[in-house]
């Protein structure tokens, strides 16, 4: 696309030169520069874009656009915006031909369950005969096709978000799922995202470092909601789906411009469960909706799955899609990777892997294994580097509360000291009266960590590492190595002889 038809996308563009340039694509990232991308230079926190706008030449790029016109040269093209993070989503979105206009979007904010949430909503949904696809924390799916996800953040910068979508058209694909964090919503980096459906999921203290309130925090969620009022040349109707039973759903309610869907375990709602009876392998529970009740028998373990179940049965009803979609959906749907994801090689006791790294999310986890544990509860966890200090006491408590025995060890500790990271957790652990030593013990070498648990435990325990998940690198002060708990949980149970 020719650079002045594109800069008509951004409001208040002033296109100085080039206007004939032809535009391949749009990036945010001089390192990705390529002949023909056009560089956005968008100011950060530590490091303003523009700096690199020479960078983005040199390795091919045919423009730059920047809030203000930086040292160039005379042949170079150039876009003046008076917001640069916005353009980038309008010039992205203009770029790929407005995709998420072509797509039913769903979109899933809330502070824990967005990822599994995200994936349930897509299975039902092709249960139902929609060819999906999604783009979730652990992966994106495009079609039949499953990827891990190639950003490296829950919800990309918009100009990745409006490629991913256009590929996602490209595939024939009808539905899209698209998980959205604070970040992104503040960031504006969904910004053009034509939404027809807005999840939310609950709301716990996180990422207060960057909101500074929770008051903030449920206003950067709610945002997803007052996008459902925006224009579209769409013809269905949208709806909000929020959990009734969190504090934090009228917010939601209240910027939403379209009807609502709730689901609760707790508080009347249009969508709930009943009979729920849990196990280790699975949970069984009555689907009660407007339209009839359901048994739905799901491999899923824990009330809080039973809930994100409800999310997604709620979204089937905004979109009048009948309630067997949700029954066949679960009795085959497994969890994402790194979400109560169980390790099995023989060995009588359990062993499992969950994401789990905020207070809500542990307590959650390790009260779901408890009711379920005949024997002694283990736990492995640490905490993030440069992420709500504040937190890591908290979870110290939660551990000694909840768990038999805890090993406190490394989680992307980045540039902070792992071991006052630990000393932090610890503080939290000891004003429940708990000893080191005795009740738990710090080992920053977290592959030692999983395999000392591992030898602790007997038949009928089980294990939780908690807090990585998905992920597969662990992040340090000098960059990052890989890292995976599945595998360091394998390779210990083959060592005690469960191959």
């Amino acid at each position: 696309m020719r650079l002045d038809e594109l800069a008509r996308a951004v409001p208040g563009a002033s296109v100085v030169r080039g206007a004939d340039a032809e535009v391949r694509r749009v990036v945010y990232d001089s390192r990705r520069a390529q002949p023909g991308d056009l560089f956005v230079a968008i100011p950060g926190a530590r490091h303003d874009g523009a700096t690199f706008a020479a960078d983005a030449l040199a390795r091919g790029a045919t423009g730059i656009v920047a809030e203000r016109a930086p040292e160039l040269p005379s042949d170079a093209a150039l876009v003046v915006v008076p917001i640069a993070r916005r353009a980038l989503g309008d010039l992205a979105n203009a770029l790929y031909g407005f995709p998420s206009e072509h797509l039913r979007v769903i979109g899933v904010t809330g502070t824990d369950g967005k990822t599994t949430t995200s994936h349930l909503i897509g299975q039902v949904l092709a249960a139902a005969g929609r060819r999906v696809g999604w783009l979730t924390t652990v992966d994106m799916r495009i079609g039949d096709e499953v990827i891990p996800n190639p950003f490296g953040h829950t919800t990309p910068e918009a100009a990745d978000v409006h490629e991913a979508l256009a590929r996602l058209v490209t595939a024939g694909v009808e539905d899209a799922v698209v998980e959205v964090s604070s970040h992104a919503l503040a960031l504006e980096r969904v910004r053009g995202l034509s939404v027809d459906a807005a999840v939310f999921t609950n709301l716990a203290p996180e990422h207060l470092n960057f909101h500074g309130s929770m008051a903030e925090y449920a206003a950067a969620k709610a945002q997803l909601f007052a996008m459902l009022g925006e224009p579209t040349r769409k013809e269905w109707l949208r709806f909000g789906v929020v959990n009734a039973d969190d504090p934090y759903a009228p917010a939601m309610v209240q910027a939403s411009t379209v009807g609502i869907v709730s689901y609760a375990l707790d508080f009347a709602a249009d969508v709930t469960a009943v009979n729920v009876r849990e196990r280790l392998d699975g949970t069984h529970f009555l689907l009660v909706t407007p339209l009839g009740e359901y048994p739905v028998e799901t491999r899923m373990v824990g009330l809080h799955n039973v809930m994100n179940w409800l999310a997604a049965a709620s979204v089937a009803l905004g979109f009048g899609i009948d309630m067997e979609a949700v029954v066949e959906a679960a009795a085959t749907a497994e969890p994402p990777r790194g979400r109560l994801e169980r390790i099995e090689q023989g060995q009588p006791f359990e062993v499992v892997v969950d994401f789990a790294h905020t207070p809500q999310a542990l307590e959650t986890t390790l009260a779901a294994l408890r009711r379920l544990t005949h024997g002694k509860l283990y736990l492995v966890f640490g905490m993030a580097g440069e992420r709500d200090a504040s937190n890591r006491p908290v979870m110290g408590e939660l551990a000694a509360k909840l768990s038999d025995f805890f090993v406190i060890s490394s989680d992307d500790p980045g540039p902070e000291d792992p071991a006052a990271i630990a000393a932090e957790v610890a503080a939290g652990a000891r004003g429940t009266g708990a000893l080191e030593g005795t009740d738990y013990v710090i080992d920053l070498d977290r592959r030692s960590a999983v395999a000392s648990v591992i030898q602790r435990a007997r038949p009928g325990d089980a294990i939780l590492l908690a807090g990585k998940g998905h992920e597969r690198r662990m992040v340090l002060a000098d960059g990052s190595v890989p890292w995976s708990d599945q595998d360091a949980a394998r390779e210990a149970l083959a060592a005690g002889g469960w191959k």
